[in-house]
């Protein structure tokens, strides 16, 4: 018997811990929506946007300034945890990248600027030439 209480009471822990533990499908829209409505908030207070006094806005406290600065903390702070996932894998495949040395990035650099170079002078010269022809047909 005293079995089957502790097998409920691990159900009911492990129950409440998959609450807080579990991924939802949205949930990084509504940290994003969240965050930015917090910034926004923060912003109307710190620029005092509405003429409110510290009568008006007496939740906020004796220092309405500090809470505004502590809204748009918090709403970058959950910005940014709203958008890791997405830049998380970038950062893995970044460390397994292999770069190349400084000689091979300075040749092909040259490579690249000399093969620039040289397309932007086929384009004046055949841009010339076709000026030259438009105006003799023109006549």
């Amino acid at each position: 018997m005293s079995e089957l209480k502790k097998d409920k009471v691990v159900k009911k822990q492990s129950r409440l811990a998959s609450v807080f533990t579990k991924e939802y499908k949205h949930e990084w829209l509504i940290l994003l929506i969240l965050s930015l409505i917090a910034i926004v908030l923060g912003v109307i207070f710190l620029n005092n946007e509405f003429g409110l006094t510290l009568e008006d806005i007496y939740l906020i406290g004796d220092y309405p300034k500090v809470f505004a600065w502590i809204l748009i903390v918090l709403g970058v702070l959950s910005l940014l945890l709203s958008v890791w996932p997405y830049y998380k894998p970038s950062i893995d495949e970044l460390k397994r990248v292999t770069w190349p040395k400084r000689g091979d990035l300075l040749r092909k650099t040259a490579v690249v600027l000399l093969f620039s170079v040289i397309m932007a002078l086929f384009f004046a010269v055949a841009d010339l030439g076709l000026n030259v022809i438009e105006n003799w047909l023109s006549r």
